[in-house]
């Protein structure tokens, strides 16, 4: 099942400023920075021997407008155009991934839901075959085990039994 010999759809490229792949990136970067800025407001940063909630979402939130704004004074020299062709099949099979995730989860445990996202949501990348998304699969479902129930200890049921 490799799609190595597929076509990429057709750009259908944007003219002039608002063209620029490198302005829209900037500009959806610095309006989700300036989101979890606000949203975070309100959390308290705590103290140095223990940090408190609104810490870590400050930290990614100023991160991430560094990152925009870095975004927003390339694209004044940037010529890559934007592509403004939507991708409905790698677009359907995200989604499709997260759904089977979000199905899966509670019915069938954690790792044979993350395996099935993979194989559901991995044809969306060119040249991906069964056997990869096999493989990327059980190693992303041993190290979500590993992580989530193994160190951190987070209930989440691992198998449908």
């Amino acid at each position: 099942m490799s799609s190595e010999g597929a076509s990429h759809p057709p750009a259908d490229v944007g003219r002039g400023w608002l063209g620029k792949a490198d302005l829209w990136a900037g500009v959806a970067t610095v309006m989700f920075a300036a989101s979890t800025l606000y949203i975070s407001a309100d959390y308290g940063l705590g103290r140095a021997g223990r940090i408190g909630a609104g810490y870590v979402p400050l930290v990614i939130g100023l991160l991430l407008l560094g990152l925009g704004a870095l975004l927003l004074i390339r694209a004044g020299r940037s010529r890559e155009p934007v592509d403004t062709q939507i991708a409905w099949r790698p677009l359907l099979l995200v989604i499709g991934g997260i759904v089977t995730f979000a199905l899966l989860l509670d019915r069938a445990g954690l790792l044979v839901a993350i395996v099935a996202t993979v194989i559901v949501a991995g044809p969306a990348a060119y040249g991906n075959t069964v056997l990869s998304l096999v493989i990327s699969g059980i190693i992303l479902s041993a190290f979500s085990w590993t992580l989530f129930v193994h160190f951190l200890k987070i209930a989440i049921p691992v198998w449908w039994f």
